[in-house]
């Protein structure tokens, strides 16, 4: 039986009265957690628990124990729960990167004061290496994410990234030239109501070999019929590279980005 599940079926009652009954011993984690599910969510005992805060973009390393059970009392190192704020409206992404076989384990989000989850997703089989995303719409506010274990067989090692998109246009790539030694040349397009740009090239598809990474505040572009420039320099000479770009908002020191554009490929740097 799914380990949130089993909860919530055996407590039809709010997250709040099982933290006041004695009577069942499950682990504070698990049951704060219990989701859906008569009443609203007891944010106090999540914040007791919490393992602490992602800032928006950032990777945490998670290890989940074995979904163990002795009688009603079950581990709580089998579910993680942190907290995360946005400050925009956007698009919320949750990345979960698999470091050995994920088997079953359970998502699910929710904001502050909320009566209910924003999403439950039960997730299935990641091979190692392997890489599963779920994408949900979110409201500025502050949130909680919770992940369990509902193996019983096994760990849950996985690389566990939180990060809040806006909804603007990334821009996209006119043409990308080497006009000099080392450096990339890339024509993008404006975009309005966003504070700047980022750039990045490499000479890997994927971007994960000899990437460059450039951010520029839109305001520092110089715009003629929506269309401007940004050299990206310290390139390879005479490698080939792929080039994307992707606009930004800032609001209370964060920036918040959009989904990177469409790859341009620069046939070789001088």
């Amino acid at each position: 039986m799914r380990i949130f599940e089993k909860i919530s079926r055996r407590l039809a009652i709010t997250l709040a009265s099982v933290m006041a009954c004695s009577s069942f011993a499950m682990a504070p984690a698990i049951t704060a957690y219990a989701a859906e599910r008569p009443g609203t969510p007891d944010y106090k005992a999540l914040d007791d628990i919490s393992k602490g805060d992602f800032n928006n973009g950032e990777t945490k390393e998670v290890t989940l124990g074995k979904a163990v059970w002795t009688d009603d009392k079950a581990s709580d190192d089998a579910v993680a729960v942190y907290k995360f704020k946005t400050g925009i409206d956007g698009k919320l992404h949750v990345t979960i990167k698999a470091k050995e076989e994920i088997k079953d384990i359970q998502l699910a989000v929710f904001k502050k004061d909320a009566e209910k989850e924003e999403f439950h997703e039960d997730i299935i089989n990641i091979a190692k290496d392997k890489t599963h995303e779920k994408v949900a719409d979110i409201k500025e506010g502050e949130y909680y994410i919770a992940i369990g274990n509902d193996s019983e067989d096994s760990e849950a090692k996985f690389d566990l990234t939180v990060e809040t998109r806006t909804t603007y246009n990334s821009s996209k790539i006119g043409k990308v030239e080497s006009p000099a030694k080392k450096t990339a040349k890339v024509t993008i397009k404006k975009v309005k109501k966003i504070d700047g740009y980022e750039i990045q090239a490499s000479t890997s598809r994927d971007f994960d070999k000899n990437v460059k990474t450039k951010s520029v505040k839109a305001k520092k572009i110089e715009f003629k019929d929506k269309k401007g420039t940004i050299e990206v320099k310290k390139l390879k000479s005479g490698k080939k590279y792929y080039v994307r770009v992707r606009t930004y908002v800032k609001k209370d020191g964060v920036k918040y980005y959009s989904d990177w554009s469409k790859t341009k490929k620069l046939a070789k740097v001088k």
